[in-house]
């Protein structure tokens, strides 16, 4: 695609399995396979966790997170770094960012479209792991899909950002505040909601009382026990 992507041969393998086994549902004419979307507060520990249930389901379960913006990117034309501009940038830069955009292709309810779209695409197909993006939005009404929370206090997100991207506590702090803004201001101009509502998920968790595994272990237990699992 020219954007300058290039998907490691671990995950190229892990995406490949996953579609063969899509591609057998489909063929055997079988029900979607189950789906997990993870939502988070910003500074919770959504990709370790997303690790760690993959591991443990196993293949051919997936992790799905650039990969539906690339997918948003084939069918609608627009780039990488396009659409991660749209989903971060204020509303207040939009008038700016769109300087450099065809407007006519670039208008923002267009590629919420899209990626709405491409979520439903990835869930439908089942055995995937989508963190962010709107993804419990976009697939709220669908069966298949255990939908899960993180949260956590803000001291400890602070504390895991200070240690993840190596920064002063105050400069954590404004990092925190920012990302978790355009979080919330993305879903709200996606959604037209807010997806903090703790009755939008199967289960919540408080990731300052469990480690990414110990919340893979009851993760795999919630879907069990709702009968959404292999």
């Amino acid at each position: 695609m020219g954007n300058g992507y290039i998907m490691s041969a671990k995950d190229a393998a892990r995406l490949a399995a996953w579609h063969h086994q899509a591609q057998v549902r489909r063929e055997q004419g079988q029900g979607n396979g189950p789906c997990i979307t993870v939502s988070r507060e910003f500074g919770c520990q959504a990709y370790p966790l997303a690790t760690e249930l993959g591991r443990r389901l196993g293949e051919p379960w997936s992790v799905v997170d650039r990969e539906i913006l690339e997918e948003v990117a084939r069918v609608s034309g627009f780039s990488i770094e396009q659409i991660e501009k749209s989903r971060d940038t204020p509303p207040a830069l939009k008038a700016i960012f769109a300087m450099f955009l065809d407007t006519s292709r670039a208008e923002e309810t267009q590629l919420f479209e899209h990626l709405r779209q491409a979520t439903r695409k990835f869930a439908a197909a089942g055995n995937c792991i989508i963190v962010g993006s709107g993804a419990a939005y976009a697939t709220r009404q669908m069966t298949n899909i255990f939908h899960l929370r993180l949260v956590a206090p803000l001291e400890f997100r602070i504390a895991k950002i200070m240690k993840c991207h190596a920064l002063e506590r105050s400069r954590a702090m404004e990092f925190v505040d920012l990302h978790q803004k355009q979080r919330d201001d993305f879903i709200q101009r996606l959604a037209g909601d807010h997806l903090d509502d703790p009755l939008c998920y199967h289960l919540v968790l408080n990731n300052s009382l469990f480690s990414p595994a110990q919340m893979a272990v009851l993760v795999e237990k919630g879907l069990q026990q709702l009968g959404i699992s292999d």
